[in-house]
């Protein structure tokens, strides 16, 4: 087997994205905001609450508003990439 296709650092952009990754193109986008948000939502929320010192009300509209905004990134870069499978 040719080294490049062992290591997924240095496979080519011709090659067969991650099995992950396939399935995570295939949902549809509303399906990936629905996993999506949640775990971005908590991340942020953590995130304000404990490094930033934000107030807990405060880091919990934190949460919510900046989850929503990395979720709508990540199903935008998602369509962009299945796009150019496609």
């Amino acid at each position: 087997m040719d080294p490049s296709q062992r290591d997924p650092l240095t496979r080519n952009s011709k090659s067969e994205p991650p099995p992950i990754v396939r399935w995570w193109e295939r949902l549809e986008t509303w399906k990936q905001l629905a996993i999506s948000f949640p775990f971005f939502a908590v991340i942020m929320f953590a995130i304000n609450i404990g490094p930033f010192n934000q107030p807990l009300l405060r880091s919990v509209f934190y949460g919510l508003f900046e989850g929503g905004l990395l979720s709508g990134l990540l199903a935008i870069a998602t369509a962009t990439e299945r796009g150019k499978r496609s």
